[in-house]
């Protein structure tokens, strides 16, 4: 590895250490809120859930802190990971003011997280709240877009369908209603024409 192309790390460790801060915080604050919105439809309640949309759930929790390293040196990389960070700080005033309750019924003990990571490790579950809107879904088409710039169709039509995979997932691991994919695709589409080319300029070699 070079030493340009290793200056992505630090970019994954500063995205990565500035989204746990700005997510907890905000999940905490979301949890002291007395009152949570039942935003969704009735027919979602009838959602089954889905081991086999947890992989691809998952998936997209390992690209984003991978993605930095897409890049060729660190000023490559900053635009994308600072637009993920905008959209981290446009979402969380909404998963503090607009709290959502989930309308899921299931067995899982904490959702899917609590069920998979945090009470195996018997840690403070940090991922009960924070649904809208879905950072899984502003994530993963900003990441599609981003790394599909100037590549063959057919690897813009994969890398797509596996965002859209996404974020139909979030929802058969009962972690997302509608509401919460809707407004995702909505944070990814105005930072994507706002931000994101802001940032690029900011940072053009």
């Amino acid at each position: 590895m070079t030493k340009d192309k290793a200056s992505t790390i630090w970019v994954a460790i500063g995205f990565t250490i500035a989204f746990f801060i700005i997510w907890t915080v905000s999940h905490e604050l979301s949890g002291m809120q007395a009152t949570r919105y039942p935003l969704y439809f009735d027919w979602e309640r009838n959602i089954p859930f889905l081991w086999l949309a947890v992989p691809i759930y998952f998936s997209l929790d390992l690209a984003v802190t991978l993605f930095p390293l897409w890049f060729n040196n660190w000023k490559e990389a900053m635009a994308p990971a600072l637009t993920l960070i905008a959209q981290t700080l446009i979402a969380a005033p909404f998963f503090v003011l607009i709290p959502i309750a989930t309308g899921y019924e299931n067995t899982l003990d904490g959702g899917i997280w609590g069920q998979t990571l945090f009470n195996p490790l018997g840690t403070k579950h940090i991922s009960l709240w924070n649904h809208a809107p879905s950072l899984h879904v502003a994530y993963v088409f900003t990441i599609a877009f981003i790394v599909t710039q100037n590549k063959s169709r057919t690897f813009k039509w994969m890398t797509y369908f596996w965002a859209v995979l996404v974020s139909i997932s979030t929802m058969f691991v009962h972690e997302h209603h509608l509401i919460c994919a809707l407004s995702g695709l909505a944070l990814f589409a105005i930072t994507i024409t706002t931000a994101y080319p802001a940032l690029q300029r900011k940072f053009a070699t």
